[in-house]
């Protein structure tokens, strides 16, 4: 009997034990991430297979559905081989949830896709980029990262109250074409936003997606 009753007093322990547990990884532990968080360069991606390798926050998450309208790389003929993202899970924002510093703006994602795809020269890589893109083919800039000159295209796509856009990498080396895109969405309609996003902040977005493009390597692979 005696033992009978020890045992109920254990089994009592743990039951407790395993509601208050639960209790606690049920609660809000978890908190709001930081501007610093988002925007700090303190992870590293590696494709050996074609010598790449990049910075991005570690705070982002490996995903392949960016928003509601999707970037030009995850509708063509070069599927991202990789794609991180910040998101704040869209609209209509739960006001009850701060998820990071733009939960209370219009921003749904910020993120960065990276392709590779075979190519026999640089003139051909600069046709298949321009292909990807819905604004004027005929229209690029040339940009240097990394002592590697890219041609950057922009993007774009808009509709159902909401937007995408950013900019399209291009350059050539070891018979491949490098696409890398980088993308900012937002919702166009602002009426119950606290603080949509000014041009100042888009900037600094846009600066800092930018920043990731600078830490791009491309060697040859091993």
């Amino acid at each position: 009997m005696e033992h009978l009753l020890s045992a109920l007093a254990l089994l009592c322990l743990l039951v407790q034990s395993f509601v208050t547990g639960a209790r606690a990884e049920s609660g809000p532990t978890n908190k709001p991430l930081t501007l610093a968080q988002v925007w700090s360069l303190d992870a590293t991606y590696r494709d050996p297979t074609h010598g790449v390798t990049f910075r991005y926050p570690s705070v982002w998450r490996p995903t392949t559905e960016l928003a509601f309208h999707a970037p030009a790389l995850e509708h063509s003929f070069a599927l991202p081989i990789a794609e991180f993202a910040y998101d704040e899970d869209g609209f209509p924002r739960d006001r009850a949830q701060i998820i990071g510093p733009y939960s209370s703006t219009n921003l749904e994602a910020v993120g960065i896709l990276y392709s590779a795809i075979n190519a026999p020269d640089m003139a051909k890589c600069r046709e298949m980029a321009a292909s990807l893109t819905s604004k004027d083919n005929n229209r690029h800039a040339t940009v240097v990262f990394g002592g590697r000159s890219f041609f950057e295209f922009e993007t774009g796509e808009d509709g159902m109250m909401q937007s995408i856009s950013g900019s399209l990498y291009a350059t050539y080396a070891n018979h491949t074409c490098y696409l890398f895109e980088t993308d900012v969405a937002v919702a166009d309609d602002t009426t119950d936003i606290d603080h949509p996003l000014t041009k100042g902040r888009l900037r600094y977005i846009f600066a800092h997606l930018e920043s990731i493009m600078k830490s791009v390597r491309i060697s040859w692979p091993r």
